[in-house]
């Protein structure tokens, strides 16, 4: 019977009740719709939009988003001063600017700067000079050296390159001396925060370093960006190791620049300075360059340049106070042994070598060269980035002015030449930005894929378990309902409550009595300890009794009479006529199964009995500094009981006659 007659529906205030039901409607399936459609949105998000939690991915429409997430995939947050290497390229980038998240709050000021940018390449004469300038980058920097590059790599590239470099995690585990269960665990860490800036720093040539380059050529190679393969694309996310920000950085603090006492000033632009002799700052600063810039250059070699791109005259005397240096440090031989991590004979056994030598021995020149070699004898060697850009591009055009007629600039000095690595990006985006966008759409979504369906027996086990657990529902909960209500049994009521009083108590606390149960059974890491337990769901046997009672019993008694045996009567009769309730219930025992990863990881330790609902735990806490993956988790998660429902949803429907038809 409706709960409005079809005539009230036609007056005013039955058709505002109306009105009002449907609003009802409308708002509680909102209530679920733009929650699901944030989850969506975040799983195809970075670290750029995902704090805005937007209904709708702005950036399908935004260009200006598209740019700014593509640059922060370039620069991500989890590098070293990514934004600060950023406003290298980019000297206009807002001084305020801190976190990505802060940028893509400020929608107005990102937008507006972000246009800037494209803008420079609305002009012809413009984007002339910015294609000379990235395709000289691009030639550049697909040989330059591995071991002083940046790779701005995504995490989630690092499991799927671990497992086809080892094979196996025993044999992963034994060279890099770890002891992790799974690839997804490693998150190499030094390969992102390399100090590469440090005055320091030398890589150790190990194991794990001789993998971050074969990792850099992979990326090299774009083997997992296959959508910068081909032609218009001049930059990728290896990028030679750049350091002319240090030195800006160190002359702005020691200037004082009027522009801002915290912003360095940048190669390209023209800010004057009485303070300084020449600006933009030339790097590396040329001997013939005003004295007071030359003095403030040996200063910042001496506070802050990295002594790896030293190098050093040696001769005899040197050699000899090189030898006297060792001497003085070590004391004795054995001593030298033990700290260079090698057996030394004898005090010349450590010749001094005109740059900084391999393996422990690097710390110990670099001391030397920083006490006893004067700062004016040193030289910079090819392996800083910079010079080695400045002199290619005076090999390639051959003067200081043709650079300056093909890239557009007036520079004065070769020095002042800084690597367009902003240039090559800006041009790479333009010929290759739904590529972008759609990468960064799906990374999330393939690395969930990876993780889930590489865990060996994690798809079969979640479909033997959801079967198993719908075929026992189906049959062990009609039947108690069915026998229930069909014969009289004097403690019918007493069973009732008792299936009741099961659902009073949490699920933590009947999970203890249950292990214990279970381990004494020698059940334990097997399907019976996943399905068992639920077997007979208290609530379904009361819906289920309920139904059957409500049933004709004239249909029992012409059932009866025509001869049908019992089974017949509660296969043929009864379970047609209950089917909602069991749709229902078939959907409860779906979502149970399908989700139940606590009860899971109780009664099943080992690995292999794990189901899809278990791993995708797993993929939360390994992901956890990463939310649009495990966004994207969620929602592969939930798209089988998706298709259930709306499978269940037809017969549940069908199922609101039935009242009217008894």
């Amino acid at each position: 019977m409706p709960i409005i007659s079809y005539t009230d529906t036609k007056s005013p205030k039955g058709r505002l009740v109306v009105l009002g039901i449907y609003l009802a409607l409308v708002l509680g399936g909102l209530t679920m719709v733009l929650p699901f459609l944030v989850m969506v949105t975040g799983s195809v998000s970075t670290p750029f939009d995902y704090e805005r939690r937007s209904v709708l991915p702005r950036f399908l429409w935004s260009r200006e988003d598209r740019l700014l997430r593509t640059l922060c995939t370039f620069f991500p947050p989890t590098h070293r001063a990514s934004l600060r290497q950023l406003r290298a390229y980019f000297p206009d980038l807002p001084e305020e600017w801190q976190l990505w998240s802060q940028i893509g709050d400020d929608r107005a000021r990102a937008d507006a700067w972000a246009r800037r940018q494209l803008q420079r390449l609305e002009d012809p004469q413009r984007r002339a000079a910015i294609e000379a300038a990235a395709r000289d980058y691009r030639d550049f920097a697909a040989h330059w050296n591995l071991r002083e590059t940046i790779l701005a790599y995504d995490s989630r590239h690092i499991a799927p390159f671990l497992r086809a470099r080892y094979g196996t995690l025993q044999r992963f585990n034994q060279t890099w001396e770890m002891a992790v269960d799974d690839f997804s665990q490693v998150r190499a860490a030094e390969w992102a925060g390399e100090p590469i800036d440090q005055p320091g720093y030398f890589p150790v040539h190990d194991v794990r370093y001789e993998d971050l380059l074969d990792f850099r050529q992979a990326y090299r190679e774009h083997r997992f960006t296959p959508f910068l393969k081909g032609d218009g694309v001049y930059a990728g996310y290896l990028r030679p190791a750049a350091l002319r920000f240090l030195w800006e950085d160190y002359a702005a603090a020691t200037l004082a620049t009027p522009a801002s006492s915290s912003r360095a000033p940048h190669p390209q632009s023209e800010i004057r300075n009485p303070k300084s002799a020449m600006l933009p700052l030339p790097f590396p600063v040329p001997a013939d360059a005003d004295p007071r810039l030359r003095a403030l250059w040996h200063r910042f070699l001496l506070d802050a340049f990295p002594l790896r791109h030293i190098g050093i005259r040696v001769d005899a005397a040197r050699q000899a106070q090189f030898r006297r240096f060792l001497q003085a440090r070590f004391r004795n031989l054995s001593y030298m042994s033990r700290v260079l991590e090698q057996p030394v004979r004898s005090w010349d056994a450590l010749p001094l070598t005109p740059a900084v030598p391999e393996g422990p021995s690097a710390k110990v020149w670099m001391d030397f060269v920083r006490l006893h070699v004067p700062v004016a004898e040193w030289t910079i060697r090819e392996t800083l980035p910079e010079l080695a850009f400045q002199r290619f591009a005076l090999k390639r055009h051959g003067s200081l002015a043709a650079i300056n007629q093909a890239y557009g600039l007036k520079l004065a000095r070769l020095e002042q030449l800084h690597i367009p690595f902003g240039e090559a990006v800006l041009l790479t985006f333009a010929n290759r930005e739904w590529g972008f966008t759609f990468d960064q759409m799906t990374g999330s979504y393939r690395t969930v894929i990876d993780y889930l369906f590489r865990r060996g027996r994690a798809v079969s086990n979640t479909v033997i378990l959801v079967g198993l657990s719908i075929l026992i529902t189906l049959t062990v909960n009609p039947l108690a309902g069915y026998a229930l209500s069909r014969f009289r049994l004097r403690a019918t009521e007493r069973i009732i409550v008792f299936c009741l009083a099961t659902m009073a108590f949490p699920s933590a606390v009947a999970a203890i009595p249950g292990f214990l149960l279970l381990r004494d059974l020698s059940l334990l890491n097997t399907f019976a300890a996943l399905v068992l337990p639920g077997a007979a769901h208290g609530m379904t046997i009361f819906l289920l009794k309920g139904f059957f009672d409500s049933l004709p019993r004239e249909l029992y008694e012409a059932a009866t009479i025509d001869g049908a045996p019992e089974w017949q009567i509660f296969t043929h009769i009864s379970i047609p006529l209950v089917k909602p309730i069991l749709a229902v219930s078939m959907l409860n025992a779906f979502i149970a199964a399908y989700n139940g990863w606590e009860w899971a990881i109780i009664v099943c330790q080992d690995r292999s009995m794990w189901t899809i609902a278990v791993w995708t735990y797993q993929f939360y806490q390994s992901f956890a500094g990463a939310p649009y993956a495990v966004m994207a988790a969620f929602i592969v998660n939930s798209i089988p009981m998706l298709v259930v429902f709306l499978f269940c949803q037809k017969v549940i429907l069908r199922g609101i006659i039935l009242p009217q038809m008894k």
